[in-house]
């Protein structure tokens, strides 16, 4: 959107071309967050995450901790749309909001203007209910300026009849969301592997009984080979399960080939 990348002495007319920008973007249907990873400096990781649905659309996080909280929205079967860097554009209500609150509304570094007020992630439920998830590593939840402005940002979402929640580092940098970074790359399969996939998950589900003490690239090779699968097919197809749940492990366990299915926990999830 040509927000520049340093953000510094913004004009309010320049802060009304972005949000006509962002708004026409909307009326099209074609989500693009309001800050983008070279839009803006953050202190934390940023980076560019491909959807796992939509093959044009790219997820923009501002810290490593987003990024995790973004797999964890992503595998969740309740959550039907994300919008990151989702902004509140009106401005007016915003800066209202912060008088009423005794906050001084936060502006654009090096001007006198009024920022846009960003959540970091709107969801939207299956149910058509919304959510607003703020990402904070605890550390900074201390800081009186950091609640200034998550209680603003809290009191619009309710405003707009949307639930608030605070995610920390605490929450996200589990050894369960490391382990859906490395399953990821299966969320979604090539239709030749979709076909096979549930004969793929029986007789996998066979081999890691009959091989629970080996490490668990033996029992992938034995189902690629019985299958007539590649090795890398066959892995796709282990990471597909254990995206979709199918397959379940102890989530305080990293999820590695070179360990076996009985270290890792790893089964048919009873629900299948």
């Amino acid at each position: 959107m040509g927000m520049g990348k340093t953000r510094l002495k913004i004009s309010a007319s320049l802060r009304e071309k972005w949000v006509q920008q962002f708004e026409r973007k909307q009326d099209a249907l074609q989500y693009e967050p309001f800050i983008k990873t070279q839009d803006f400096s953050s202190s934390g990781i940023r980076s560019r995450i491909p959807c796992i649905n939509e093959a044009r659309r790219v997820y923009h996080t501002m810290s490593f901790n987003e990024s995790l909280t973004l797999l964890e929205l992503l595998r969740n079967p309740d959550i039907i749309e994300i919008k990151e860097q989702y902004p509140f554009i009106n401005v007016e209500k915003s800066a209202a909001f912060a008088k009423e609150l005794g906050i001084k509304h936060p502006r654009y570094r090096g001007s006198k203007t009024d920022a846009i007020i960003t959540w970091d992630f709107l969801c939207t439920r299956l149910d058509g209910s919304k959510k607003v998830i703020s990402v904070k590593p605890k550390s900074e939840l201390l800081k009186p300026r950091v609640q200034e402005k998550l209680e603003l940002e809290k009191a619009l979402a309710e405003s707009e009849g949307y639930e608030y929640i605070i995610v920390t580092d605490e929450e996200v940098r589990t050894e369960k969301s490391r382990n859906l970074q490395r399953v990821i790359r299966g969320a979604n399969l090539p239709s030749e592997l979709n076909s096979i996939y549930r004969v793929w998950l029986k007789a996998f589900s066979q081999c890691i009984e009959d091989l629970m003490h080996e490490d668990m690239k033996h029992s992938i090779a034995k189902v690629a080979s019985k299958l007539e699968l590649t090795y890398s097919q066959s892995l796709l197809l282990m990471q597909h399960g254990f995206w979709l749940q199918d397959l379940v492990s102890n989530d305080s366990v990293p999820l590695h080939l070179r360990t076996t299915p009985f270290k890792m926990g790893v089964r048919l999830n009873d629900q299948y």
